[in-house]
């Protein structure tokens, strides 16, 4: 039997697309929310006595006071030290040294930190001459305004990445090797798997891209990979899909793997699509409906998937632009600034333009994953 070097794992499905790091925190943060938000219902419905006021409430004000626990619940998980931002931020190739100075101990020196802060609030007050920085500082560097604290914090960020890259690089590949199997781990465990089926009659597909050329270049000219440690090489993909039934094969070594020291591999695959399955009924449509506003999400294309729209029928007519995922252009190296800025706003546009097209949509998934282990 010939060995496989990988697998494909491929669905037709109705899905919106989201950004993985909203859908992992805010569905922590839903989850964790449940309890108290049963509570609360329950007092409302069949609390007793006279000072028992929740019974007195309305169901619409009850509703809002559900609304601001999941506001506050999602607030915390986005500060708490487990914040699954910074590790995406690692494997994506968008983080500072910055981004984890205080998460491996600094600063290492008071008086070191002291001489920082000195010189970070001398180029603040160079900066803006007209502030009483003097007059400020006379009560400690807590009294500070807020934006002041802000640009100095931000000056002593600068300073940190000018040599942090040696002191974190180690933290940042551990975040980055491990991000994908967390996120499998956490998504497919029981208690998150059942909120989602549960509570919205839902699925999550979750997939790890490894970026062209074509779309590193693009993220490189975006403010979150504009700095000149950024390194945007891989992707998540994130997806809710309605609950489906996905199809998985091998790709196999040729016949005459091991005769040259080379090998190749090749699989072909054809499957039947159940067409009474691809209607989207107003009841599917509310789940959509629902997970989106309870877990406070938006639809988000990433620029790795703008691929070309398939269709059974002739190709489709150029009065579809939604559903026209035209591909960012090919690598952009020779052309000038101008022209390079002219087709980073025209891609944004695409991207923006779908995201604020109609969904859920049907869409093909292909999760393909390759290794000559």
């Amino acid at each position: 039997m010939l060995p496989n070097i990988g697998d494909t794992t491929a669905a037709m499905v109705w899905g919106i697309p989201v950004k993985p790091v909203d859908l992992l925190n805010n569905l922590d943060a839903y989850r964790k929310a449940i309890p108290i938000i049963h509570t609360l219902r329950l007092c409302s419905q069949f609390g007793k006595g006279d000072s028992v006021f929740i019974t007195r409430l309305p169901k619409e004000l009850i509703s809002l006071i559900e609304e601001e626990l999941l506001i506050l619940q999602r607030r915390h998980e986005k500060r708490s030290g487990h914040s699954w931002i910074k590790k995406y931020c690692c494997f994506e190739g968008s983080c500072r040294p910055s981004d984890h100075m205080y998460d491996i101990g600094y600063p290492f020196e008071a008086e070191a930190y002291d001489s920082t802060i000195e010189d970070a609030l001398t180029r603040v007050s160079e900066m803006h001459p007209e502030w009483p920085m003097d007059e400020w500082l006379s009560n400690g560097y807590s009294s500070l305004p807020a934006h002041v604290r802000k640009l100095v914090d931000a000056e002593v960020a600068d300073d940190f990445d000018d040599y942090g890259d040696e002191l974190i690089w180690e933290l940042r590949d551990e975040n980055s090797s491990n991000w994908p199997s967390k996120v499998r781990k956490h998504m497919s465990s029981k208690e998150n798997k059942d909120v989602l089926r549960k509570h919205f009659g839902l699925d999550v597909w979750i997939m790890h891209e490894n970026l062209d050329t074509t779309t590193t270049e693009y993220l490189k000219r975006i403010k979150r990979f504009s700095h000149t440690m950024c390194d945007p090489q891989k992707a998540t993909i994130c997806y809710l899909i309605l609950p489906t039934r996905a199809a998985q094969w091998g790709t196999r070594i040729g016949p005459d793997y091991g005769f040259s020291g080379d090998f190749s591999g090749s699989s072909a695959n054809s499957m039947l699509v159940d067409s009474d399955s691809l209607s989207l009924t107003e009841e599917r449509q509310r789940r959509f409906a629902r997970v989106m506003l309870r877990l406070a999400l938006k639809p988000s294309v990433h620029p790795s998937q703008l691929r070309g729209a398939l269709s059974a029928a002739p190709a489709i007519s150029s009065s579809s632009s939604p559903l026209r995922q035209v591909p960012i252009p090919t690598t952009d190296g020779n052309l000038s600034v101008k022209e390079k800025t002219k087709r980073n706003a025209a891609t944004k546009k695409r991207i923006k333009d779908l995201e604020a097209s109609h969904w859920p949509k049907l869409m093909l998934l292909v999760d393909q994953n390759y290794s000559d282990v």
